[in-house]
């Protein structure tokens, strides 16, 4: 749970797939991931963001120097497994969006999914981006420890 401005309490989920980034649906901060304007969505990640970094500490077991959010993935909620592509858009970095779904952002997704029982082994996920379009397909093969 974070307190992020002009939203609230919100709960975020924060996994890593080559980065840490923090995982919110685009509704719980009143947006649609489809057709909200670009800026609103960069604006509600960037708060995510921020909030984050200022009230969570990101530790990585190996290397001190990855352990940063790296930003936030608004998603359509749609976390449960169809066949359908889920929709998400990446706001990383300097507020720059991510025109694909985001590789490093899928991984963590799909991690994620698996964790939390929604996404079995070799299940396949497409992750569409809201803004492009483009899909990306992926799925776990083994579980790290």
């Amino acid at each position: 749970m974070v307190d992020v401005p002009g939203h609230g309490k919100v709960v975020v989920d924060i996994a890593y797939g080559g980065a840490f980034y923090a995982f919110v649906s685009a509704e719980k901060l009143g947006l649609d991931i489809c057709s909200a304007k670009t800026r609103d969505l960069v604006d509600a990640a960037s708060a995510v963001t921020e909030a984050v970094k200022a009230q969570f500490k990101i530790n990585h077991p190996d290397s001190e120097d990855l352990a940063f959010l790296y930003g936030t993935i608004l998603t359509d909620g749609k976390d449960a497994y169809t066949k359908e592509p889920t929709t998400n858009i990446c706001v990383f970095a300097d507020e720059q969006v991510d025109r694909s779904p985001t590789g490093s952002g899928v991984t963590a997704r799909i991690a994620l999914q698996i964790h939390k029982g929604l996404l079995e082994l070799n299940q396949a996920r497409a992750f569409k981006s809201s803004a492009t379009g483009s899909v990306f397909t992926g799925k776990a093969v083994r579980e790290l420890l």
